[in-house]
């Protein structure tokens, strides 16, 4: 997949896909390169459904879009293992750190000085499929309430793997760090449950629909309804 795809749907709603957050597909530099465009809609629907991560600063950068409020980051910690305590039957100890906040002013640098955040409503689609540094964005967009969360949970891993090769040739990778939300509210292994659970059906392939889609855009609808009557 294209690391961002952007489609303009009815109502003037814009269909934004960000399906990785590697550093090198750099699809925080394409997501700036088309807020122009992106602006021009009354709404946004992020979608981070096939989005398995990358890093934590790909994602911030483009939430750096859609808020001039400060946010917090996830916490995090690690073993500091030591074979000998194991060996005594001891708990071992852990290092970490709690969450970071990404102050307003280095969101400003983050999308430019001049630039305009986006402040019109925004849905931010999720599936199992949704890893690492796509979760690190809701963990820190949830908070924001800025705008719901569709889908399914997430995959409930915080990436950060650690490579190894195995015998015959083979390789795997483990996850070396668990993270939480800056409150401490756990999604490793359970994910980072959506505002409102949507999930696509058997029938729903068979007949070419996105009900997930469909979820999110009824959901618009209705909040563009109300704000063009206020």
């Amino acid at each position: 997949r294209p690391p961002f795809e952007m489609k303009r749907l009815a109502n003037n709603v814009a269909h934004v896909k960000v399906n990785t957050m590697v550093d090198g597909e750099k699809a925080d530099q394409l997501f700036a390169d088309n807020f122009t465009e992106i602006s021009k809609a009354d709404a946004l629907i992020l979608d981070l459904r096939e989005n398995g991560g990358g890093s934590s600063g790909i994602g911030y950068r483009i939430l750096s879009f859609l808020t001039e409020k400060q946010f917090k980051g996830s916490a995090w910690f690690t073993r500091n293992y030591r074979p000998a305590v194991r060996a005594w039957g001891q708990l071992q100890e852990k290092y970490g750190r709690e969450a970071w906040e990404v102050s307003a002013d280095e969101l400003k640098k983050m999308r430019g000085e001049n630039t305009k955040v986006f402040d019109k409503p925004v849905i931010v689609l999720s599936s199992p499929r949704t890893f690492s540094a796509a979760e690190d964005f809701l963990v820190a967009f949830k908070p924001l309430k800025r705008g719901l969360v569709i889908g399914e949970p997430t995959g409930g891993s915080t990436g950060q793997p650690l490579f190894f090769n195995l015998p015959g040739g083979g390789s795997a990778r483990v996850c070396s760090k668990y993270d939480t939300f800056a409150d401490g509210t756990a999604f490793v292994g359970i994910g980072v449950v959506p505002d409102i659970l949507a999930k696509p059906k058997v029938s729903d392939f068979i007949e070419g629909k996105d009900s997930v889609l469909e979820t999110a855009l009824r959901e618009l609808n209705l909040t563009l309804s109300i704000l063009k009557i206020q």
